[in-house]
């Protein structure tokens, strides 16, 4: 079980941890106690010990002090201001806040002139940023100034002021919740698989909906969220032209607008993974050449952004590998994803890329050690299971068990699979069919088994080709019925190297 004080500690920086050290205490005996509690968790994670609970218990019960219960309370709050305190200046809640504050000391001791000027450099700030909520905050604490000591035409530009924030907060708002919803549709349902029409429906009255959303008189953010609604429908429904062209559009949008970063330094780093990821998903690989060293050397002091723009380097150099064939970096990128935590990549995204390393382990002929990986990751994705991958990881073991001759199980990983999702309607027809064509290769004796899988091949070549990532079925069974390995094949399909 996670211990929020353990983890808090152990994700303070170095210079966090000083400023802690200098000027953490406030309570009324300086903090000694705290500080005690404090240097022995230090210890004990310098030291790895393997229970830290314990270790602290009996460090802490030499102090002579009982209350380890109480002063566990009094570190975490203290840990929480002072890490507050380090990092006032990285936060927009910080400076507005103090703005806010400031104008309300000045008003109530009668500088009514100071605070107006305090408040409208705010006012002009939350302008500058984009950011209507800090807007319509500010401008009330100015209409309570009118009130007492404006005029009536003070007064009502004030509440205009608030009215008009308002309006560009709920525009903003409403077209979060179009793309949480669209985002959710792509993180549970995954991308479109051939003929999947049911998600094409839901995404495009969700985007109906975001067209409905009046932007007359809206603020810039606003065109740049409408932007990536349109996006990430485009990369759901695997339309890799249109995603590219909207990334793209994003990327340059916040190039003109760069306060838009102010508060969110991600937003950059994000936006320049998405334009060479959608490259490489049209096969432009120009924005992967040309990008690609500004993300290995994002110039950023904030831990929090580096981490962040080494989860998307290693997402965009794994899923670069993919489309140059470099399939036996699956090594490299297991060793290297080892290493990043949930700050460096959200768990739908480490789940999907260890899809596409499973894929990788394959092709390299890595079969044993595929199924070992596949199983553990299906273990961890089975309570958020993400459809697609779901899907396409089951049918993965089920050939890599084929491929062993282990028969029986990979019956058994087949029919689990029907049997769980038979009432969903989940699979897309090419699924059923290389399940039903996986089916009849167990059963059926050797000599027909090439003719099954020609058969099979020649039927799925009818659907779209899926798109470069997982474990491709068709290229699986072109590759057997040519004979080839499924490396060849994918690589021929694909026009990989291909001269």
């Amino acid at each position: 079980m996670n211990d929020r004080l353990f983890e808090l500690i152990s994700k303070m920086t170095r210079t966090e941890k000083s400023h802690f050290r200098k000027f953490g205490f406030k309570s009324l005996h300086g903090g000694k106690a705290e500080m005690e509690l404090f240097e022995i968790i230090r210890d004990g994670q310098r030291k790895k010990v393997s229970n830290l609970e314990s270790y602290v218990k009996e460090s802490y019960a030499k102090t002579k002090r009982n209350d380890l219960i109480r002063m566990r309370a009094r570190l975490f709050d203290s840990l929480v201001i002072s890490v507050s305190d380090h990092q006032r200046n990285k936060h927009d809640i910080h400076h507005f806040s103090s703005i806010l504050l400031h104008g309300r000391v000045l008003s109530e001791k009668g500088l009514f002139k100071d605070a107006r000027k305090t408040l409208r450099k705010g006012l002009q700030m939350a302008r500058e940023q984009q950011k209507p909520q800090w807007e319509a905050i500010l401008a009330k604490e100015m209409s309570f100034i009118e009130t007492r000591q404006g005029t009536h035409a003070d007064i009502l530009k004030t509440i205009d002021l608030q009215l008009t924030s308002l309006r560009h907060s709920e525009q903003l708002t409403q077209l979060a919740r179009c793309y949480e919803l669209a985002f959710h549709t792509q993180r549970t349902m995954g991308l479109k698989r051939e003929d999947k029409e049911l998600m094409a429906i839901k995404l495009k009255e969700i985007e109906h909906v975001a067209d409905q959303i009046d932007l007359k008189a809206c603020l810039p953010a606003a065109h740049f969220n409408r932007i990536m609604i349109r996006q990430i429908i485009a990369h759901t429904l695997t339309d890799a032209e249109s995603a590219l062209r909207h990334t793209e559009e994003a990327f340059q949008f916040v190039r003109n607008y760069p306060e838009m970063s102010i508060g969110r330094p991600q937003l950059p780093v994000a936006l320049l993974s998405n334009l060479m990821n959608d490259g490489l998903s049209s096969n432009q690989f120009q924005y992967y050449y040309e990008y690609i060293e500004t993300l290995r050397s994002w110039p950023t002091a904030d831990l929090t952004v580096k981490r962040f723009a080494a989860g998307q380097l290693f997402r965009t150099e794994s899923n670069a590998a993919l489309h140059f064939g470099e399939f036996h970096r699956w090594k490299e990128f297991m060793h290297q994803l080892s290493n990043l935590s949930v700050d460096h990549l959200l768990p739908h995204v480490r789940w999907a890329l260890m899809g596409q390393l499973v894929h990788m382990m394959y092709a390299d002929s890595a079969i044993r050690t595929c199924i070992k990986e596949t199983n553990k990751l299906l273990h961890e994705i089975k309570i958020n299971q993400r459809q697609d991958l779901t899907t396409n990881l089951e049918l993965l073991l089920a050939v890599c068990h084929y491929k062993l001759e282990n028969f029986s199980t990979a019956a058994q990983i087949l029919d689990s699979a029907q049997s769980r999702l038979s009432l969903q309607n989940q699979f897309s027809e090419s699924e059923k069919l290389v399940m039903t064509t996986l089916k009849k290769l167990i059963s059926s004796p050797e000599f027909e088994r090439k003719e099954i899988v020609r058969f099979a091949a020649a039927k799925l070549s009818k659907h779209n080709l899926r798109p470069i990532g997982f474990f491709d079925p068709f290229v699986w069974l072109q590759a057997e019925a040519e004979g080839k390995t499924y490396i060849e094949a994918y690589k021929v399909i694909h026009r990989i190297n291909v001269v």
